[in-house]
């Protein structure tokens, strides 16, 4: 199959620390595809926002909550590398006034968009609970304000609501690796099919060598992150740009797909009986 040679490649990934650091190599220019023509066009944009863009095709390399993936498998390959993975750890819901997930039913839960990942954790763990769009970095704030009775925390958000009086109801990353045995999935990183397997290829292994790049001159990648971390970057990379972002592991492949499959129990998305992972080239 031919595939027409797009004029420049968009990425599109969250304004979060771990995600600028995953592409710091490849942004500031010191690794670079094979064909120099094919020049990278960056954006950054929120998990909900990046993952309705997504539905509409609108970027080539762009991160997803890994709970989308169903409704853009004819379209979009997953990439063994660039992924955000939880172990004992992940989305955290937190209240102000509740304290167990019992005492949460029928409230108010605030999250970064529907569906997310966080989102879809609170429908398995936190059943009848009322689930609200807000903001992914005033969730936090909107809690403590009595907006909301409890929200789900992502990004750096879960590394800083003690400092405004919430307190954890339930680590749903870690009620996930608990009750399934296996890590959590919380973003996938993915490449659109129309660029076919042969340049996907390479762009995955371009993001293999970027982050391997910021790893290597850490002080400079982590000097851009830092800017977008909130005071929680050095954290936040350490959870979510490590071995498991380098490159997809056994174990989480398998906890893809039973999320995949929660998905469709959930009723987010389609039954998903087939999909790729695209390797590094």
């Amino acid at each position: 199959m031919n595939h027409e040679k797009p004029a420049q490649i968009t990425v599109a990934y969250t304004p979060d620390s771990d995600d600028v650091f995953n592409y710091y190599g490849w942004e500031a220019g010191h690794v670079s595809l094979r064909d120099k023509t094919l020049t990278p066009k960056f954006e950054r944009d929120h998990i909900i926002a990046l993952n309705r863009a997504a539905l509409e095709q609108r970027y080539d390399v762009v991160g997803v909550s890994s709970v989308t993936y169903p409704l853009l498998a004819d379209n979009y390959w997953i990439m063994a590398v660039g992924n955000s993975v939880g172990r004992q750890y992940g989305p955290v819901l937190a209240s102000k006034n509740y304290r167990t997930l019992a005492e949460l039913k029928g409230k108010r839960i605030a999250v970064a968009g529907k569906p997310t990942t966080g989102s879809a954790l609170a429908q398995m763990y936190c059943q009848d609970a009322e689930l609200i769009e807000e903001r992914y970095d005033r969730i936090s704030e909107a809690v403590a304000l009595g907006e909301y009775d409890a929200g789900v925390l992502i990004h750096e958000e879960l590394l800083s609501f003690a400092e405004k009086g919430l307190h954890q109801v339930c680590d749903l990353g870690a009620q996930w690796c608990q009750e399934t045995g296996l890590p959590l999935s919380v973003g996938l990183n993915l490449v659109k099919k129309s660029l076919g397997r042969e340049l996907a290829a390479e762009i995955c292994g371009l993001c293999q060598r970027s982050l391997q790049w910021s790893h290597e001159h850490y002080q400079q990648a982590f000097a851009a992150a830092s800017q977008v971390g909130r005071g929680c970057a050095e954290d936040h990379i350490r959870m979510f740009s490590n071995d498991d972002t380098l490159y997809l592991k056994q174990d989480v492949r398998q906890a893809i797909k039973i999320m995949f499959d929660r998905v469709a129990e959930l009723g987010i998305g389609p039954k998903l009986e087939h999909y790729d992972i695209i390797e590094p080239a």
